[in-house]
């Protein structure tokens, strides 16, 4: 994959400035009446350009504490060391941070190496079980510190791995996030989050993805066409037809669009008591480093609420609510970012916008 310069990359921040942005600021009126003491929360992988992040505190979103100087409720991950620090920095503190790979930090279960040990208990142990340790530092401490206003799973690589099983670690881990956000409360009040929005990224190319899974996906999509008829009508005057296989066949970047969040759709509702409302798609073409063909970025912002007793009564979540979210996913379609940025005006005010980010924390860095 090619190296990107994010400070100047006009294609991703057209997601940032359009898609994540507008989700921020709806998500920080949502919960203006909660209590002073529970700032907006935020995970990211904001990478050492940590872009997000100042923009979001440019907006007034994030807010840094006026004691500390620190960027209150902002947590990240970072598997490379250098970056993790420098980031760190910008951000406030170390705390905030999780050291190591998302999926691997997640997904920690206890073995015999580590059961009853802990990163720092004094005791020496092999470079393999402090790597175990560490990895279970963060896993612990990540736990604790749902739930998330805003949860940004900007992540690198493909959802369905071609050597992975269907449940691929990546897929894990997002569905184990999903249950922490359902289960956690807010440590001041006790009280459980009602609503989050939901960033989800992911690479998309029909060759690296695992056969097996682009097969149970179409065959989720031909469930849905065969047994409601207004999600088959969206779909086929989206497509001009009716059939998952074909569009996959034509068109995997768009089929993939709808077949990952219809997944994370039905998961969140059926599993968790989560109703999403889409936001907008985003598509972006790639260039593969050594290689002449593409691969593209998907974007998708959603909107997470809380059904009120979940399981606690005969009112279990309905297929018509289920329906409605998909069928409105499909009737949304793409934005292809490539097309949106050919606008002159649209290309100078997200360079004009990078710039003020970069200045800002730019700044933060000469502080430090």
């Amino acid at each position: 994959m090619s190296n990107i310069n994010f400070e100047k990359d006009l294609l991703k921040h057209y997601v940032r400035r359009y898609g994540w942005l507008e989700a921020a600021k709806k998500q920080k009126r949502a919960i203006k009446n909660r209590s002073k003491r529970i700032p907006l929360r935020y995970f990211t992988f904001c990478a050492v350009e940590a872009i997000d992040v100042f923009m979001f505190e440019h907006e007034g979103i994030l807010e840094r504490s006026k004691e500390t100087g620190y960027l209150e409720g902002v947590y990240f991950c970072e598997r490379d060391p250098g970056n993790f620090a420098r980031i760190a920095d910008l951000i406030g503190l170390t705390a905030q941070g999780f050291p190591g790979e998302f999926e691997k930090i997640v997904l920690f279960e206890d073995d015999e190496d580590t059961e009853g040990k802990t990163r720092g208990d004094g005791n020496y142990y092999p470079s393999q079980v402090r790597k175990k340790l560490i990895n279970k530092d963060a896993h612990c401490r990540l736990r604790k510190a749902f739930p998330f206003d805003i949860i940004n799973l900007d992540v690198c690589g493909v959802m369905f791995p071609p050597k992975k099983g269907v449940m691929a670690p990546l897929l894990k881990s997002i569905i184990q996030i999903l249950e922490w956000q359902t289960e956690s409360r807010f440590s001041i009040n006790n009280l459980e989050c009602k609503q989050f929005t939901l960033f989800l990224t992911s690479h998309v190319d029909q060759d690296d993805t695992n056969q097996t899974a682009i097969e149970q996906l179409q065959k989720r999509v031909n469930d849905n066409i065969s047994m409601n008829r207004d999600f088959q009508s969206a779909f086929f005057n989206r497509y001009g037809h009716d059939q998952a296989g074909r569009l996959a066949g034509e068109d995997f970047a768009n089929f993939f669009c709808i077949a990952l969040p219809k997944y994370i759709i039905h998961t969140a509702l059926h599993q968790f008591g989560w109703e999403i409302t889409s936001g907008p798609t985003y598509l972006f073409n790639r260039d593969y480093r050594r290689e002449e063909k593409q691969y593209q970025i998907m974007h998708t912002v959603s909107v997470c609420e809380r059904i009120p007793n979940f399981q606690q009564s005969l009112d279990a979540p309905s297929t018509r609510q289920y329906i409605q979210s998909v069928t409105q996913l499909v009737k949304a379609g793409v934005k292809w970012v490539d097309d949106a940025i050919e606008n002159s005006d649209i290309n100078r005010e997200l360079e004009e916008d990078l710039k003020r980010i970069v200045e800002l924390r730019n700044r933060h860095q000469k502080l430090q």
